[in-house]
């Protein structure tokens, strides 16, 4: 945490802080439905009001819990966390860890999206999971690992795509492969290509 804030604005940072932890670990404990403000305050020892101070709802809550767990993601991809060198490395990397992150839970992630998709188009926030893989994808690129030709915007958000279509296939027991597995073989797919020795590019 920042040495130069001032011991009361370190106290808001570290209230708002638990308030999320606690939420999220009361959200998948207990489901959200079943979870109340008072609830969380309650277990973080803080009065009801206080919550209202930083979010407006408990809806309100959901979508700064996903960007906290990007800005947790970010900071796992970075070589003081020892990531991988290879980019492309680090986006198997990184859809592993969002893979196994608190917030997807099917349940939960459904909520989640439904409230950011509020908040985007309250705030027109962008979508954080896309820009993360889009960078990596840049960085790919300039690595000579990924096409330089390609728009690393339009391959990050197929990646996404690619990504919420494997966990729905192991939610569902479709395919038997751990899901680590699943993901890095979809990327590989991906990057290598489908085309046989017949497929022509359409003029």
């Amino acid at each position: 945490m920042d040495k130069t804030l001032s011991r009361r604005e370190r106290k808001k940072i570290e209230t708002r802080q638990r308030l999320m932890q606690v939420a999220l670990r009361l959200f998948r404990n207990q489901g959200y439905d079943a979870t109340t403000v008072e609830q969380i305050t309650q277990a973080v020892g803080v009065a009801k009001g206080t919550f209202f101070n930083y979010f407006e709802s408990k809806e309100a809550i959901l979508p700064a819990l996903a960007e906290w767990r990007f800005q947790k993601l970010q900071e796992a991809l970075t070589v003081e966390h020892s990531a991988p060198a290879s980019p492309v490395a680090r986006i198997k990397m990184a859809l592993c860890l969002v893979a196994k992150d608190p917030l997807t839970d099917p349940q939960l992630a459904q909520r989640i999206f439904a409230a950011v998709m509020k908040q985007r188009e309250r705030d027109r926030i962008g979508p954080v999971f896309v820009q993360l893989l889009t960078e990596q994808v840049r960085q790919a690129q300039a690595a000579g690992e990924i096409r330089a030709d390609l728009d690393p915007l339009l391959l990050g958000g197929i990646i996404r795509a690619l990504f919420f279509q494997q966990m729905l296939m192991w939610y569902h027991g479709y395919h038997p492969t751990p899901l680590p597995t699943m993901l890095a073989e979809a990327v590989d797919l991906l990057l290598d290509g489908a085309a046989g020795p017949n497929w022509q590019p359409a003029a």
